[in-house]
């Protein structure tokens, strides 16, 4: 089993790559326009204050708590894996944002309405589009608090039902990014491929801190 998922993410990350390297050349522009379009014309304006508020809860203000409370209830063999792969996913996420050739939405298209101030994301402006912050941490909170609960004595309806809730909250998510025109489909694909891949490594990572400070101890004594 263990093996298939680390096929999955490997899988996962050449994808992010491939497209990655297709929205810098560019090939997906008429795409993305088209589902724009079609986003904004398929939901009403009613949407827009539910939809900014998904902005809310996905900005990375609101997603660092939630991370942070998920490391913690996590095993602690696994706490080191997700830390290193939320941050080397973010790391990876800001490096396509300067690197990436993905120009934002039109301002005139944005249907985000502000609902409270966000310092930090309100700092971060790294020039392009590609990927999507948001799709990449909802994403990976939604794959990692579903594996937190697979283990816990709830009833099995219980678990269905939560993992079923946290599935259609990434998924609104997602659309809420490009019916807002905050961002393209393929940024929002992208984001969410690297944030799954991210995910699915470090949950079948496990980190030994006494066994890593033993052999630690014994390298050293040894020098």
């Amino acid at each position: 089993m263990k093996r298939t998922w680390v096929g999955l993410a490997i899988s996962l990350g050449v994808a992010t790559v491939v497209l990655s390297l297709t929205v810098h050349w560019r090939a997906w522009q008429a795409f993305d326009w088209e589902m724009l379009s079609a986003l904004q014309a398929a939901f009403p304006r009613a949407v827009d204050v539910p939809f900014s508020f998904l902005t809310l809860v996905g900005s990375a203000e609101a997603t660092g708590v939630i991370f942070l409370a998920m490391v913690l209830c996590a095993r602690p063999p696994q706490r080191v894996p997700l830390i290193l792969a939320f941050g080397a996913a973010t790391l990876l996420e800001l490096i396509g944002k300067t690197i990436i050739n993905q120009p934002v939405t039109p301002h005139e298209l944005v249907r985000y309405v502000s609902l409270l101030p966000l310092p930090l994301s309100a700092q971060i402006h790294p020039g392009f589009s590609y990927p999507s912050g948001h799709a990449l941490r909802a994403t990976f909170l939604m794959i990692g608090l579903i594996a937190l609960l697979a283990p816990t004595r709830l009833p099995r309806a219980a678990k269905i039902a939560l993992s079923a809730l946290l599935l259609v909250f990434d998924a609104m998510m997602l659309v809420s990014r490009v019916y807002l025109a905050e961002h393209w489909l393929t940024d929002v694909i992208g984001g969410a491929l690297l944030g799954a891949a991210a995910a699915l490594l470090a949950l079948v990572s496990e980190f030994d801190g006494r066994a890593f400070a033993s052999r630690w101890s014994l390298g050293k004594l040894k020098t």
